[in-house]
């Protein structure tokens, strides 16, 4: 009764307040236990492991084989890391130096609370080819997927010294994430995203088990049985390591958007567009797009998803290693 007569003297402000700090209570114990849900993040790709001590923080790349250089670098999602190239990295180390870099923000580089923009990103990959390949005396082959391959034409289309070929999959820019328009509403979003308690619990709900499992099994991967137990682990142990959350709240905000309609018709290295019949975040129809502003740009089609590094990545590596060894485009085949 003494309990009840205390509440009822708080009136309905404090009832009220002392259901919000028992929400916001809840809701950090909730955070608390599923940041240590994942466990540390382990390398994911068999080859020598190396740091790059960037402007922004470090970066984490995996480096194997020999011959001319080729640098693979994984798109933007919840949970993204170089494990995007966990079936081909090895394949294509058979007649290549591989180089598979995460990304500032992912993996297991570093993940620093500031706003990521394209512009950072473009220059990570400018220093990377620069700084870890040595790409100002043996340009690279840039192999970049989605969103990250609009960042690698514009870094393409700034430093072109650096860039011996392009092999683009899926990428974004034209018809797709190609609004880097300001607005109020991504600023709040952005601002809600990153708040320390209730953009963790809404980023928790985005990376959650089931979340990203339905992204995998549908909007990636058209064989289902291939999302085993073990990859949906994979994808949720990056996605949950301390300050995962920021990077994916600036590209949730649209604010890694990147129009790259005025500079990929300026590109004048070898272009290599590959694609997922099936793909659903950037379809097949937008390759014709990318054709129509270079036309020197080729393409490759594989019978799969979006994911056709991780889907095919014996077709992908064999239809790679033609077009590289071809050494000029030559008529699609796509």
């Amino acid at each position: 009764m003494a309990n009840g007569d205390n509440r009822r003297g708080l009136g309905p402000w404090g009832t009220a307040a002392l259901a919000v700090a028992g929400g916001t209570g809840l809701l950090a114990a909730a955070n608390w236990l599923i940041a240590r849900s994942a466990g540390p993040a382990s390398p994911v790709l068999d080859g020598e492991q190396g740091r790059y001590a960037w402007t922004h923080g470090d970066i984490v790349y995996t480096v194997k084989g020999q011959g001319e250089p080729l640098v693979l670098i994984h798109g933007i999602y919840v949970g993204a890391s170089s494990y995007e190239f966990r079936r081909l990295f090895d394949l294509l180390a058979r007649d290549f130096r591989v180089y598979a870099f995460d990304l500032l923000g992912f993996g297991l580089s570093a993940r620093p609370p500031v706003v990521y923009t394209p512009v950072l990103y473009e220059e990570l990959i400018e220093d990377f080819l620069l700084q870890v390949v040595g790409a100002g005396d043996h340009p690279a082959t840039v192999v970049a997927s989605a969103l990250s391959a609009a960042f690698a034409i514009r870094s393409a289309a700034e430093r072109p010294g650096l860039f011996a070929r392009l092999a683009l999959i899926e990428p974004t820019g034209i018809e797709s994430l190609a609004d880097a328009s300001d607005s109020l509403w991504r600023t709040l979003l952005l601002d809600l995203l990153r708040s320390p308690l209730l953009g963790q619990g809404i980023y928790n709900v985005i990376a959650s088990r089931p979340s990203i499992t339905y992204f995998l099994k549908s909007q990636t991967d058209t064989d289902r049985t291939r999302v085993s137990d073990d990859v949906i682990d994979a994808y949720y142990m990056m996605a949950h390591q301390p300050g995962a959350r920021f990077a994916p709240a600036s590209f949730i905000a649209g604010l890694l958007n990147t129009p790259v309609n005025s500079v990929f018709p300026l590109l004048k290295q070898p272009i290599l567009l590959l694609w997922g019949k099936d793909a659903r975040f950037t379809p097949l129809e937008n390759a014709g797009a990318f054709r129509e502003a270079n036309p020197r740009a080729e393409l490759r089609v594989f019978d799969c998803g979006g994911l056709p590094q991780a889907e095919r990545p014996d077709d992908f590596a064999r239809e790679l290693r033609e077009w590289l060894a071809a050494g000029r485009p030559s008529a699609s085949r796509g």
